[in-house]
This record gives structure tokens, C-alpha cells and sequence, in this order.
């Protein structure tokens, strides 16, 4: 399907109704689908500068992986709120870099928080994770630190955690140690790899079942020399990049991308919403 039949397909499935968001119940706790029948979820990336923050929306819950910056909190808080969204229900961090954590203590005081899942390995200190540990502890909130493959299913999305596999990496340690995510909705897919860089992503080639429809691209669409190696395990069919206009992704990467036939969308250039009813591997796509 062309991109434009994307665009107008998704368009008009929002008007229709396919997805139409959530809402808070009478309760004010849970984020509940404003039409019952919906059985859609979303995958939006945020623009939020070279930083990584996905909001996923299912019918009943929220998931949401990396907060972007300190900075780029009230753009991420103003999307949810014009979404309508309460409450997260699971906050996934994939690594301690202030353009995956910033955020996260704004979120966490200003929204119901159900679980937080992040990655075994701290490898740094600073001002952004004192401040979210700060947050945790206010809101009694306990933190699990995934150090073996787990597997969560909610809302009929199923969740799979791949922790760092090593002790100690000796180069770009914060980066290699990024959790690694992989969601399944029916026939649908998407693996976001977080920070992922060369060593990471060779730990990623030894494991069976990470091919998906979507590929969020390890760090920002930076160039590693096994990238066409990533890329023939996962074999995407779409590809987020997650950039700004001063730090774009690698025109190695994007080069890459078209040679391999990835459509690839970069936050770049606004949100880029991904939108899927489960029965097949195509996604709508809005950009």
C-alpha cells in the first residue's frame, strides 16, 4: 500500500471511530476506550527532539517507553492530556540518558502510575535520575529492574522485555545497556530498540522471534556497521527514527533504510502515530 493510501486510510479510520482515544471513567483512575467496540492501538512517537518518547494506547491501558528530556516534558504532557490520558499504566524506561529519563519525574507526579520496568545496568549518575528516583519514592512506586527476558501481557498486547546481557561493556556502556522492547497485538508488531549500538545489537541477532513490523531505530538512526544486520533479523517494514533538525539521523542509516525498502518516518518532522486493529501487519500510518 502507498504511503498516501496510508494517510487516507488512517484518516478516515479515525473518523470512523476505529480508535477515539481514552477518556477518564467516572472514577478518575483508568483510561477507558470512548467506544467500547474500539479494538485498535496506537503507537505515536513524540517529537521531542533527539530523545526517545513512545506513547502506546490500547483500548483500556497506556504504555509509555522513555520520556524524552527535562525539557520536552510539557510537549509529552500536553499530548497526553490532549488525549485524554490519566494514568499510565506502564512506564518503561530503556536507559539512564538524560534524553530517555528527563521526563520521568514530571510523569510520574503528575499522572497515576501503574508499574516502572527499566534496565538492570545504571552505568551513570546525574540531576535527571536523582530527580526520578526522588519521584518514585514519593508516589510509593516500586521500580523492577528487568535483568532476565520477561514477557507481559495486557489488554491483549503482549509485552516482551530483553534485558542488557552483560556485566560490563567497554564502550558506550549507557547505550549497550538498553532495554530492549518488543509489543505483539494480534498480527501486528513492533520492536523498539532504545539506544542499542554495536554490541547491543549483536546480542539482539542471537535472539529468535524479533521479527516486527515496525523497528524504532537504535540509537536515533545512528550508523553501526551492523544495522543491515538488524535489519535482515527484524525485517521491518517501517522504521522510526527519532532525530531533531540539529542532530538528524545518519544518512548512512537512511540510505540503508531505502536500500532495504523501509519506509522510515523521523520525529523530525512532528509525531509520527502508527495505528493497527491487530488482524493483519499492516499499520496506518499519520505523519
Amino acid at each position: 500500500m502507498s504511503l498516501c493510501k496510508k494517510l487516507a486510510s488512517a484518516a478516515l479510520a479515525l473518523l470512523m471511530g476505529i480508535f477515539t482515544g481514552c477518556k477518564k471513567d467516572t472514577a478518575g483512575t483508568e483510561n477507558t476506550p470512548a467506544d467500547a467496540t474500539s479494538r485498535s492501538v496506537t503507537v505515536t512517537a513524540l517529537s521531542v527532539g533527539k530523545a526517545d518518547c513512545i506513547v502506546i494506547r490500547s483500548p483500556e491501558t497506556v504504555t509509555v517507553i522513555d520520556t524524552g528530556t527535562e525539557e520536552s516534558a510539557g510537549h509529552v504532557e500536553m499530548y497526553l492530556n490532549e488525549q485524554g490520558i490519566t494514568r499510565i499504566d506502564t512506564l518503561i524506561l530503556t536507559h539512564y540518558d538524560r534524553d530517555h529519563v528527563g521526563g520521568a519525574d514530571k510523569l510520574i507526579k503528575h499522572y497515576t502510575i501503574g508499574k516502572v520496568y527499566t534496565t538492570s545496568y545504571i552505568a551513570k549518575e546525574s540531576d535527571d535520575i536523582d530527580q526520578y528516583t526522588k519521584a518514585l519514592t514519593a508516589k510509593h512506586l516500586t521500580l523492577v529492574s528487568v535483568k532476565t527476558e520477561t514477557t507481559l501481557t495486557q489488554d491483549g498486547v503482549t509485552w516482551q522485555l530483553f534485558p542488557p546481557e552483560k556485566d560490563d561493556y567497554k564502550k558506550d556502556i549507557s547505550n549497550n545497556s538498553s532495554l530492549v522492547v518488543r509489543m505483539t497485538y494480534g498480527k501486528a508488531s513492533a520492536l523498539f530498540a532504545g539506544d542499542a549500538q554495536k554490541t547491543r545489537i549483536n546480542e539482539l541477532l542471537a535472539i529468535d522471534g524479533l521479527r516486527s513490523d515496525i523497528l524504532k531505530m537504535p540509537h536515533h538512526g545512528g550508523w553501526e556497521k551492523n544495522l543491515d544486520d538488524l535489519l535482515d533479523h527484524v525485517q521491518p517494514e517501517y522504521a522510526i527514527l527519532t532525530g531533531s533538525d540539529d542532530e538528524p539521523e545518519d544518512e548512512k542509516t537512511l540510505s540503508l533504510l531505502e536500500e532495504y525498502g523501509v519506509e522510515a518516518y523521523s520525529t523530525r518532522s512532528g509525531n509520527v502515530t502508527f495505528i493497527t486493529d491487530g488482524t493483519s501487519d499492516n499499520w496506518n500510518v499519520l505523519y
